[in-house]
């Protein structure tokens, strides 16, 4: 109830003027902007002139609280609802304290006072952003070092990576619609590093070897395929462990790569015997003909073997044999077997599906899909090849050429479709076994089979020559021993030693035998032996009883590389 008598008005403005002139801190005045709530009993609005009196006495005289009290008085507790708003103040003395509070209200701080704390802040960031990418740079350089990866393989499979999130762009503020804010340049710039960062851990996602899906697909997806292609994948991946890749290297620079299988291995010694192509240490091949013999090999060069263990590492390997003839090599390497070693088969079946296994450059496995053709070496080509009809690239040259069921059917030779069958192999990996040497005879002659022509040609051929099988001379060496005797192209061999003779896959095994023979009671390398070999002799298209006989050829049993020369003819003028 507001002061009723004169005395009480002037009394109430000379308080108010006090109070004005009284300075009061700034921590002062938040505390007393809300006056205290007096307790129930004393908040009924003074009635006599004694009571109202006693009230401007105590108000004039209102004890200093220190500043922690203030502050815990600064709200006033609540007035029951039937005390509320019985003390209503008068005009006068609300005006004065409404200009109190708003002396009293804290200063909003200065424009410079806010860029300094924006700038500390933006500094404070910075100096964050620039810690975790020295931390992200030394991570990487850790991981990068093949030692320390090594040493920390056990600490890194068992630590946890935190999952990959894919950022979100900041929405725009209500309204703004497309127009820059630049109140939003902080969550921008926050989203383009984020986004940075996912971007290149889902790169080094990708390079893990189950996700990594660059390389390309083997012959193994081929529609034609997919009947045998459970069988066929299980039979691919056990013969895969022993398939090794190979780099060779003359002073320092790499000279050839190429595949190999383990044929032999020692399990006291940990030794293993591989057999691969002799291009491994060929330095320089002839493109055109086989029968130049003029290649060119490195026996001193440094050969290497990659393993197939997780680090790919790679360990010294020891030629121990190669023949230039057969383009065989057989290689020594120290290394742990995991896996059985394939046999191999002894015939060759034409027509038959077979899989031809390698190592590329980086050493994944290659798989080509062929059958072995009905087909023989044409007039470039050595006698003992057969051919797969698929094309082989350099590096997986040497790897196994296996049927359905996993045995060895021969070894991948020179780039292209031809591979050494498992029957010459065999018969030299016996020889090299007897006379650490691969020796044959010299026949001076390129050869053809009968069988492999269309039945068009053969049906012609016996009509007239009444021939059906044998080997048609193609060329003649100059200078041979079958030149002195009148052998000429288009002449027929239908015997050698007896033995009748349908392939120049069959040629080549019987000299072999006879050379082994020959060894075996008491021959060496560079004598000399008489073979008998039948022969028709075919002039203007058709056989003549007459012109059918049997030559003795002297051939010489050598260890090295048959070279064919061409006759040629001066013409003077």
């Amino acid at each position: 109830m507001a002061p009723t008598t004169q005395e009480d008005v002037s009394g109430s403005s000379s308080r108010a003027g006090r109070r004005r002139r009284r300075r009061t801190p700034v921590s002062d005045r938040s505390a007393e902007a809300q006056p205290e709530a007096a307790p129930t009993s004393q908040r009924a609005a003074p009635t006599t002139q004694d009571e109202v009196s006693g009230s401007r006495s105590r108000a004039g005289h209102r004890r200093r609280i220190p500043v922690s009290d203030r502050s815990a008085e600064a709200q006033p507790e609540a007035a029951p609802s039937s005390q509320r708003g019985k003390r209503k103040a008068s005009p006068e003395r609300s005006s004065a304290a409404s200009q109190r509070r708003r002396r009293k209200a804290p200063l909003e701080p200065s424009e410079d006072k806010r860029q300094k704390r924006t700038a500390k802040k933006r500094k404070r960031t910075d100096e964050k952003k620039a810690a975790s990418s020295k931390g992200e740079e030394a991570a990487a350089t850790t991981s990068a070092s093949p030692g320390a990866s090594h040493a920390s393989s056990s600490e890194a499979s068992s630590a946890a990576s935190s999952p990959l999130r894919c950022p979100l762009p900041p929405a725009p503020a209500m309204g703004a619609g497309r127009n820059y804010d630049p109140a939003m340049e902080p969550a921008y710039e926050a989203y383009m590093d984020l986004s940075s960062k996912y971007h290149a851990k889902r790169k080094r996602q990708l390079q893990l070897v189950t996700l990594d899906r660059s390389k390309a697909s083997s012959c193994m997806v081929n529609e034609k395929l997919q009947s045998v292609r459970e069988s066929a994948t299980k039979t691919v991946l056990q013969v895969a462990k022993v398939v090794l890749g190979f780099s060779s290297y003359v002073d320092g620079k790499l000279m050839a790569r190429s595949s190999g299988f383990l044929i032999d291995w020692d399990e006291r010694s940990k030794a293993g015997t591989v057999l691969t192509s002799a291009r491994i240490i060929c330095s320089k091949y002839s493109a055109l003909s086989q029968w130049s013999g003029t290649d060119e090999y490195a026996p001193n060069a440094e050969i290497v073997a990659h393993l197939l263990d997780e680090d790919d590492a790679t360990v010294p390997a020891l030629l121990l044999h190669y023949d230039k003839h057969v383009n065989i090599a057989l290689i020594k390497v120290e290394i742990e077997l995991c896996a059985k070693i394939p046999s191999f088969s002894g015939d060759v079946i034409y027509g038959q599906e077979i899989f031809v296994l390698g190592r590329d450059e980086h050493q994944n496995l290659t798989i080509h899909h062929g059958r072995v053709q009905f087909m023989g070496p044409n007039k470039f080509q050595r006698h003992h090849y057969l051919f797969s009809g698929c094309v082989i690239n350099q590096p997986s040259i040497g790897g196994p050429v296996i049927d359905l069921n996993g045995q060895v059917w021969g070894m991948a030779n020179f780039p292209g479709t031809a591979f050494i069958p498992s029957s010459i192999i065999l018969k030299c990996l016996d020889m090299w076994k007897k006379y650490q040497c691969i020796p044959r005879m010299h026949i001076g002659m390129k050869l053809s089979p009968i069988k492999f022509l269309d039945p068009i040609h053969v049906e012609r051929i016996f009509r007239r020559c009444n021939v059906d099988s044998g080997l048609i001379v193609h060329e003649v060496s100059h200078g041979s021993v079958a030149d002195e005797l009148g052998v000429r192209p288009g002449d027929i061999i239908d015997s050698v030693n007896g033995e009748h003779i349908a392939t120049t896959i069959e040629l080549e095994n019987l000299l072999m035998r006879i050379c082994e023979s020959h060894l075996d009671e008491g021959g060496v390398i560079g004598s000399c032996v008489d073979i008998p070999v039948g022969i028709l002799h075919v002039r203007k298209g058709r056989k003549d009883p007459r012109h059918r006989s049997t030559l003795s050829l002297r051939l010489n049993v050598a260890e090295g590389v048959e070279a064919f020369t061409s006759g040629t003819l001066t013409v003077e003028v």
